[in-house]
């Protein structure tokens, strides 16, 4: 209590410090327990899919699977249509419907979850989301315009949202995706004019079934219909998986920042708080106390710092982890309503709001221990000769050794190197800025380098800590900038044109027909599966796309170097295929060797002859020619197709152009700015979060500033008022103590920019997301934005204490002690 403000800054480093660990640990442990349950639950309630080399097979087949024992299925078939809606302002593009019908709509197949109705009164199954943007509920009838005319069916259920049911989020989203309705499978048949037809057969096997028995019993129905495959459903972890790693990485470094740079803060106080103290401390043992008990004083004081800070900090945390929680699952769409997990954070947490303040002071308390009665009124040198020789020295190879590490965690030895190294680059800045500001600011700037100078030791250990946010908000800002502007460039230069239209189903004369809408320059249908293929025992999805030698030049699905598209695909052997850059790192040979597939033959092996780039399905797949794609997967249809738009049209009114032509066959079009728009938001909200705690750290270099500059001024009480005595004016004294501040911030900003520079060159030499690494580059106007921000900080955590300094009266100076 007799340094209010003081031990308040202190504790508010801590709090700090505590929530952001807090915080960082238990939603990222939440989110890793979540994120393959959810996919799971998502997209893989069932286990087996059987589906047809055309566009329907006969109903038959489910009614055969439903023979097989111990499983679960369900036959389905989707078709587009559209919503009968009235209302103005919606177009008909907005209007897009997909029809799912479902054999059995209340199975574990589909698992829906009821929000509110019944599965099984056999009428319509929308989500919550769909029927909040269309206002609709239980009971309400809806109607479609189809092709065989207006159709209406009562809502029977509201579910929760889910991957079944994907739809958009609000009307104006309804642009670029289709709504999507589940209705009992004989309605779709019947609405469509399809009886006895379906696209696909899901199938779930029960607790008590063999999955080698039953894949088997699939198998020989798909040879005895001999239109058909069977095809496990396998949940790709692989590249989010990584992503979501580095991520959390990057998140921990972050988080552990705050508690980090609070010790510094801590360190400061109490090292403080001793040299004022050391009168008392000497008075202490003239009437008896040890150096132990001394020393015990001291740490109690410390444990109760860090327990009221700790307490605090869990509390806070505790927000803090929600509201990281939801901001992680946004951003990578996993939609949960699970519980946090709590224990792991608040025990880490707990402990290092408790140890770390503890160590901090180790130092000091040992000081406190040291006092000396005979030597108490002498000042002592803070830190020896031998420890400032060392210092630097052992600071530079750690920096050093930076180096020669691949991995974010480099971060940790250079960061200890920047503080072992600083107070001699510090001590240099001072001596460059003294001239300055001098020149710029006469008296009030000489007094302040001079002040900068008399506790060098204090300020450098303060200004290091805006220092390190600098670094790594630098750091962190500049990857962000980096790999947008990365993936932007592969986005356009792999996306096979400025438009892909998926189609429901696809007809002879759909080519031609794009090709005649006005603002299309051209046209190329292309085809997709995902293959099945083995990596170490596990089944994984491998997208695999069909394309033409000569037509890849002109609509390009990957990036290469060395040799033109053309060339490549145009030397590919039979059995021959082109992995992607994130697909060959998974699959982990070489090219050369082989790669084993499922095709209607069964388990075939395919050489792998080049690795390319793409951002085609998200940056993962392979390629191989048409006639080799037909043998191998026996699909007769395509149903995407790449445009390419004339100079001068508008993405935007070419998308409704080609609507307006095909209706509602088409499912989907999207071009290569919404594919940038998507990683562009996802980057950006992975960064900005790791960004938000770093800025946390930084708030604590602030606090740091104001407590150094306090102490600074209640050590030179007397001396402030004697300058008030000969005629040194308030402002001049303002002035004084805010160059001192913004002198401690603008050191940080200088050294923390290039420390900041020397960390991006060291990322960018092994740093990827989706297997993705960008080029060294100095990104000056975000260096600039953050520059500016730090001095921001240090001239705000100025100004109290320049205002305190300010109002420092004769007459009290004089009686302080």
């Amino acid at each position: 209590m007799r340094r209010k403000l003081r031990t308040l800054l202190t504790i508010i480093s801590i709090v700090i410090g505590v929530s952001a660990t807090f915080g960082v640990i238990a939603s990222v442990d939440t989110a890793k327990r979540t994120f393959p349950l959810y996919l799971k639950a998502a997209f893989g309630k069932a286990d087996y899919t059987v589906s047809g080399t055309a566009e329907y097979f006969p109903e038959t087949v489910q009614d055969d699977i439903e023979k097989l024992q111990h499983i679960a299925s369900v036959a389905v078939l989707k078709q587009p249509t559209t919503l009968h809606w009235e209302q103005e302002g919606v177009a008909s593009i907005q209007k897009r419907v997909e029809i799912s019908g479902y054999s059995n709509l209340d199975t574990p197949v589909t698992a829906f979850q009821v929000v509110e109705g019944n599965l099984s009164s056999g009428g319509a199954v929308i989500t919550d989301r769909t029927a909040s943007v269309w206002k609709t509920g239980v009971g309400d009838t809806i109607t479609f315009d189809t092709v065989n005319g207006k159709k209406q069916i009562q809502i029977a259920a509201i579910v929760k949202y889910t991957a079944e049911l994907m739809g958009p989020s609000s009307w104006s989203m309804a642009k670029y995706h289709p709504w999507a309705v589940a209705v009992p499978l004989h309605e779709a048949q019947e609405w469509f004019d399809l009886p006895g037809k379906i696209q696909n057969v899901q199938i779930k096997a029960l607790p008590q079934a063999d999955s080698h028995v039953l894949q088997e019993r699939l198998n020989e129905l798909a040879k005895r219909y001999g239109n058909i495959y069977t095809q496990p459903v396998v949940i790709q972890f692989d590249s989010t998986s990584n992503e979501m790693n580095t991520f959390f990485m990057a998140l921990y470094i972050a988080g552990f920042l705050g508690i980090a740079l609070s010790a510094i803060v801590i360190f400061n106080s109490l090292y403080v708080s001793i040299k004022e103290r050391k009168n008392e401390f000497a008075t202490l043992k003239t009437i008896g106390y040890t150096p132990a008990q001394l020393q015990g004083l001291v740490l109690s004081e410390v444990i109760l710092l860090a327990v009221i800070g700790t307490a605090l900090g869990l509390v806070f945390g505790f927000g803090l982890a929600y509201l990281l929680k939801a901001v992680v699952y946004m951003i990578f769409s996993i939609r949960d309503d699970g519980g946090m997990l709590l224990g792991k954070g608040i025990v880490i947490s707990a402990a290092s709001g408790i140890l770390v303040p503890i160590v901090a002071a180790l130092y000091p308390i040992r000081q406190a221990g040291k006092v000396s009665v005979i030597q108490a009124l002498k000042e002592t040198a803070a830190v020896s000769a031998a420890q400032k020789k060392w210092q630097p020295i052992l600071g530079a190879l750690l920096i050093l050794s930076a180096f020669f590490i691949k991995h974010l965690l480099l971060v940790v030895p250079l960061s200890i190197g920047i503080v072992l190294l600083y107070p001699s680059l510090f001590k240099r800045f001072v001596f460059v800025l003294r001239p300055v500001y001098t020149l710029l600011f006469g008296f009030s700037g000489t007094l302040a380098v001079s002040n900068l100078h008399r506790n060098l030791g204090r300020t450098a250990m303060t200004s290091v800590i805006l220092c390190l946010g600098i670094a790594m908000i630098v750091l962190m800002s500049s990857l962000n900038s980096a790999f947008v502007q990365t993936y932007e460039k592969l986005i356009y230069a792999s996306y096979g044109g400025n438009l892909d239209v998926m189609f429901h189903h696809s007809e002879k004369t759909d080519l031609e027909q794009l090709k005649q809408i006005e603002g299309v320059a051209d046209a190329e249908m292309y085809s997709m599966h995902s293959v099945i293929w083995t990596l170490n025992g596990q089944k994984r999805n491998l997208p695999v796309f069909a394309v033409d030698a000569a037509r890849i030049d002109r609509f390009p699905l990957f990036s290469t170097t060395g040799s033109t598209r053309s060339q490549l695909i145009g030397s590919l052997g039979n059995g021959e295929l082109i992995l992607d850059k994130v697909a060959y790192s998974v699959w982990g040979g070489k090219i050369g060797d082989s790669i084993m597939l499922d095709t209607l033959q069964g388990a075939q092996s395919f050489k792998v002859v080049a690795v390319v780039e793409t951002m085609k399905n998200g940056g993962y797949g392979a390629f191989m020619t048409k006639n080799l794609f037909k043998d191998s997967f026996g699909l007769t249809y395509e149903k995407n197709a790449l445009v390419l738009k004339k100079e001068g049209t508008n993405p935007l009114e070419l998308r409704e152009k080609i609507f307006d032509r095909f209706g509602v066959r088409i499912m989907k079009m999207f071009g290569p700015e919404d594919q940038v728009s998507v990683v562009s938001s996802m980057l950006t909200g992975s960064f900005s979060v790791i960004n938000f705690l770093v800025v946390l750290s930084i708030i604590i270099s602030g606090v740091g500033i104001t407590n150094t500059l306090l102490l600074n001024i209640m050590e030179r009480i007397r001396e402030l008022g004697m300058m008030r005595a000969v005629g040194v004016t308030r402002r001049q004294v303002i002035h004084m103590v805010i160059l001192e501040g913004f002198g401690i911030g603008l050191a940080a900003t200088v050294i923390g920019c290039a420390f900041g520079i020397l960390l991006i060159y060291l990322t960018s030499s092994f740093f990827e997301i989706n297997a993705l690494t960008y080029q060294f580059g100095v990104p000056w106007i975000i260096i600039l934005s953050i520059a500016l921000f730090g001095l921001l900080v240090s001239l705000i955590s100025s100004f109290t204490p320049a205002s305190k300094a300010a109002k420092t009266h004769l007459s009290e100076a004089l009686r302080y002690e």
